[in-house]
């Protein structure tokens, strides 16, 4: 439900020229059609599929580090560079405020980094 209002909130807010209009749509549209595919996918493979094999934990592995990646790349470059970099507010921030951000957005990383742990 988080990852759908973060990424619905961004694509409100993106501002594209006139021929780019259609691109908040069809993201919107690839989400939303991300998760039945890939059940479709797993209900395709449940009967092929072991959990013990050698291929199984490879392809797991590999899925795992690729998304990831993907995570750490889009909390990086597009959180902190957007909403601390670019932003004219932050840029303008004094340093108790740029300070007390960065220590909120540290403090949920750590709170999710525990519940990745859990998980």
């Amino acid at each position: 439900m988080f990852e759908g209002l973060g990424v619905g909130s961004r694509l409100a807010y993106l501002i594209l020229p006139p021929k780019y209009r259609h691109v908040p749509y069809f993201g919107s549209f690839l989400y939303g059609i991300t998760t039945p595919i890939g059940i479709a996918v797993g209900l395709g493979v449940r009967a092929s599929y072991n959990p013990g094999s050698t291929e199984a934990t490879l392809v797991s592995g590999v899925l795992d580090s690729l998304s990831a990646g993907i995570l750490l790349y889009t909390g990086f470059v597009e959180l902190l560079a957007h909403e601390f970099l670019f932003s004219p507010e932050m840029r303008e921030a004094s340093l108790g405020k740029l300070l007390y951000a960065l220590a909120c957005m540290f403090l949920g990383a750590g709170i999710m980094a525990l519940l990745g742990r859990w998980a």
